[in-house]
C-alpha cells in the first residue's frame, strides 16, 4: 500500500537555480570610426530637432570615445543652428561618465561660438562640476 501511494504521487523534482544578474552592457560596445560615420549621417539629417535628438543619444551612450566626443562637438557646433540645441547636446556630453579631457577641450576651444553669455556660463559650470 505504502509503495502504491509513492507510486500513484508522482515524483516532484525541485531545482534550485540562483538568481542571475542582468549581463551588463560592454562599455565599449560602440567603435570610434563607428560612431563617426553615425555623427556624420546625423549631420546630413534635415530638421534641427532631428538632429538635436540623435546627437543627445549619441551624447549619452556609454562608452563614448575621446576621438567620438571631439566629433560630436565639431558637429553639434557645425550643423546646429539653435543655440538652445547646442545646450542640450553639450549638457548631455557633459553629464556621460564617460566625458574625458579630449570632449572638455573640444567644447573650451568652441565656446566662443555659443552666442549668449548665460549658455556659456552653465555649460563652463558643468564643465566645473566635473
Amino acid at each position: 500500500m505504502v509503495l502504491a501511494a509513492f507510486w500513484l504521487t508522482g515524483c516532484v523534482v525541485v531545482v534550485h537555480e540562483d538568481k542571475r544578474h542582468p549581463r551588463k552592457p560592454d562599455v565599449d560596445c560602440f567603435p570610434s570610426d563607428v560612431l563617426i560615420e553615425e555623427i556624420d549621417a546625423v549631420g546630413k539629417l534635415s530638421f534641427e530637432p532631428s538632429k538635436r535628438d540623435a546627437y543627445e543619444r549619441i551624447a549619452r551612450r556609454p562608452g563614448l570615445h575621446d576621438e567620438a566626443q571631439e566629433h560630436l562637438v565639431k558637429a553639434v557646433f557645425d550643423n546646429l543652428s539653435f543655440e538652445p540645441s547646442k545646450r542640450d547636446v553639450l549638457m548631455a556630453l557633459i553629464s556621460n561618465p564617460s566625458f574625458g579631457p579630449a570632449g572638455r577641450q573640444a567644447i573650451l576651444s568652441q565656446l566662443d561660438r555659443l552666442s549668449f553669455e548665460p549658455t556659456k556660463t552653465e555649460i563652463l559650470e558643468a564643465i566645473s562640476r566635473r
